[in-house]
């Protein structure tokens, strides 16, 4: 049901834009607002503006039109101090704008301004915004016939692009970006594309894929200066720290984030947007994964309301996600109810941003083009498609939370938190017929420990070998208690070494365990790869047994024999 409403989701909103891509190829106008727009906006801008924006207002206000071209980068940075006020972006837009088309600029200032003009739309939220000086950048960087420039402008595009969840098609275009040399400038651009490239296949979750592309990120002498490189650094490292999070090598995320802090307290400049965000969602990951409770509790409320405002969609995904495992594994029902909640009323609010602002640029290009009748209607239809899209997202939000709800109750174990006998069955039925492998696991003497020490030790060691087991698997795999003391892993992976290594760590990790009465507590378990012809279920139950018949703590798998 769930997949029926994201399809339907999916159609609706490749149909909306079709609409708007059919519009935007069908009516030949302007892009830009007038330049009136702009100047009337920076005087609406004074009349509640704090006393530095009005000082940086007045400032740009005493400059004679002629002396714009002499000033560029002056004015640019002149913005910089107010970035972080509520109308520095959109004060920093007006003023770029009212230069950019008050005179004649080289090639390379227009590239200087429609650079920065992208940036402040997107520290102002306004991500449709940003697309239109991006485009315009590559359009002047192809007429310049400059690689470097073109390249440029195809890795904005690629971020821009990110920002929409598009991951796989942002990457698509890094990919086919063309590298001319080996200059200072093109060694700094490939180490920009590594990033964003490795910071896309984590939202994929591919966390090793992510690896193997931050390794390739590497310093440069001559290319960087101290505190150029140490954005890098910081940012590579935070990175680093959600990959090896994901692939459960905490120790090495530990690393990695500690000295990401120390460098943070070393930076002086900031050049480089987000990284302490990054740094700070990275260590909430990990807290969770270190059973660091106290760390969740502390945070959480800090770094809900720093991703509530930032535009990165995949830095709130995190710190949600993160709060929906912590509440469900502590069983806090209420609070999960409540991030939840949260949550998808986020989403909503930000897809009826993107919405408004969208349709707020095109009636401001439509306006400054003296619409048709024609054009008019077309925009009509557009504002009210896209009400109607928005009015059908927020039922289907609803909907989708109502399911998830559903299925936390009704796929859920309730001692130990891995999925139940219903999910298993659901699920197994889906894999059965795919390549995978399956891992049976069964807690050795588990009937007589019961019968010595009680059942409520018992209960306390299904909790405790659960919670090993989601640990060592993360997010990559799903664990199941399907019986009393028996525990399934699926793994839909080709990797038989990767499968039998991940068995073998959760023997290990379960063997390790300290209990307060002193005993030993182990597993056995089975190892079976697919066939088409077996049943990898009974056949890994058969292994199973030959692991109990022998010296038990021991997985028996026929992998190696595939």
């Amino acid at each position: 049901m769930k997949k029926v409403i994201l399809f339907i989701t999916g159609i609706i909103i490749i149909s909306n834009a079709i609409v708007f891509i059919v519009n935007e190829l069908s009516h030949n106008h302007d892009d830009s607002v007038s330049l009136t727009d702009y100047e009337q906006q920076l005087v609406s801008l004074t009349q509640n503006c704090e006393p530095l924006e009005c000082r940086i207002i007045d400032d740009f206000n005493r400059l004679d039109k002629h002396e714009y071209s002499e000033n560029i980068k002056a004015i640019a940075e002149s913005i910089r101090p107010i970035l972080a006020y509520p109308n520095g972006p959109k004060i920093g837009i007006a003023i770029l704008n009212i230069v950019f088309e008050n005179g004649s600029f080289s090639c390379d200032d227009k590239l200087y301004f429609l650079d920065k003009i992208s940036t402040l739309k997107y520290k102002d939220n306004d991500l449709f915004g940003m697309i239109d000086p991006i485009l315009s950048y590559i359009k002047i960087a192809n007429e310049s016939g400059d690689d470097f420039k073109i390249a440029s402008g195809e890795l904005s595009l690629a971020l821009a692009i990110s920002y929409f969840k598009e991951y796989e098609f942002s990457n698509n275009i890094i990919e086919e970006i063309i590298y001319s040399d080996k200059s200072n400038d093109w060694y700094r651009l490939k180490n920009q594309a590594r990033l964003s490239f490795a910071e896309n296949k984590l939202a994929m979750n591919k966390p090793q894929d992510a690896l193997n592309m931050l390794e390739m990120v590497k310093p440069h002498q001559a290319s960087y200066t101290e505190e150029d490189w140490r954005d890098y650094y910081i940012y590579t490292l935070g990175l680093k720290a959600e990959a090896y999070t994901h692939l459960g090598q905490l120790e090495q995320a530990s690393q990695c984030l500690s000295v990401a802090k120390e460098e943070l307290e070393k930076d002086q400049l900031r050049l480089l947007l987000g990284k302490d965000t990054l740094v700070s969602v990275a260590e909430f990951q990990l807290s969770f994964r270190k059973k660091d409770f106290l760390y969740i509790e502390e945070k959480k409320e800090e770094l809900l309301s720093i991703v509530d405002q930032d535009n990165q969609a995949r830095y709130a995904k995190i710190v949600y996600n993160t709060l929906f495992d912590y509440y469900h594994q502590t069983n806090n029902i209420s609070e999960l109810y409540d991030i939840n909640h949260r949550y998808y009323a986020l989403i909503d609010k930000r897809q009826n941003n993107y919405y408004q602002l969208l349709i707020s640029n095109k009636l401001k290009q439509s306006e400054n083009d003296h619409l048709s009748d024609d054009h008019e209607k077309t925009m009509f239809f557009l504002k009210i498609s896209f009400s109607v899209l928005m009015l059908i997202s927020i039922l289907l939000f609803f909907t989708i939370v109502r399911i998830k709800y559903l299925n936390i109750e009704n796929f859920t174990d309730p001692l130990t938190n891995c999925l139940n006998r219903r999910k298993f069955n659901i699920d197994y039925e889906k894999s059965a017929k795919i390549e995978h492998d399956f891992l049976i696991l069964d807690i050795d003497n588990f009937k007589a420990i019961n019968d010595n020490y009680g059942h409520d030790f018992g209960d306390e060691i299904l909790v405790k070998v659960a919670s090993a087991l989601i640990r060592i698997l993360g997010r990559e795999y799903k664990c199941y208690r399907i019986g009393g003391e028996e525990f399934v892993v699926i793994f839909d992976t080709s990797n038989k070494t990767r499968s039998i290594d991940i068995a073998e760590n959760i023997r290990r990790a379960i063997e390790a365990l300290v209990w307060d009465n002193g005993i030993s507590i182990t597993i056995s378990g089975g190892l079976s790869r697919f066939s088409p012809d077996k049943n990898t279920y009974k056949a890994a139950d058969e292994l199973l047994y030959n692991a109990k018949r022998s010296t038990k703590n021991l997985i028996v798998n026929d992998l190696e024999l595939s």
